[in-house]
């Protein structure tokens, strides 16, 4: 008897619901109303129905997510690139691999993360703003050099101009 308590309890139920939609198709007959066949298994259609509604659901919103998780990429991508136009490619790259631990809440908000990180990793003066063109001109202070320094001397003075 307790090994098969499961399909006794199974065949109970299963006979109750019989005898109750007996009992209810003999209702329906005796009012008058008419229960058209194919309208039988309605609960069954509206199930699957919305178990197929449910999926295309989920379906779209696991796609909404990949497509808001790849435009923030892209905006990163852009907000990054335009914070380093004057950088060489080996600070890019730097900013770059340091942006990624970034979080992004808005671009606004992101944008002045990449700029603080650009200010503290790349705020350096490089050699070329170090030499300030004022200075040459003046020309109150001769200095003699030899030749190979004046060659040196020379091609920075070109490159800032």
């Amino acid at each position: 008897m307790e090994e098969n308590k499961v399909a006794i309890q199974s065949g109970l139920r299963a006979e109750i619901a019989e005898g109750f939609m007996e009992k209810l198709k003999t209702a329906f007959e005796e009012s008058y109303i008419e229960v058209p066949e194919g309208k039988v298994d309605l609960v069954d259609e509206l199930a699957t129905a919305h178990e197929e509604l449910e999926e295309k659901f989920n379906d779209a919103v696991s796609q909404t997510m990949e497509l808001k998780e790849e435009l923030e990429g892209y905006k990163r991508q852009a907000i990054i690139r335009e914070a380093s136009k004057d950088l060489a490619e080996t600070q890019i790259e730097k900013l770059t691999s340091l942006a990624e631990s970034v979080s992004f809440e808005s671009e606004e908000d992101f944008a002045q993360k990449v700029a603080t990180l650009k200010e503290s990793y790349f705020g350096q003066k490089t050699a070329s703003s170090a030499i300030d063109p004022e200075d040459e001109e003046e020309g109150d202070e001769t200095v003699e050099i030899s030749e190979s320094m004046a060659q040196y001397v020379n091609a920075l003075r070109k490159q800032i101009k």
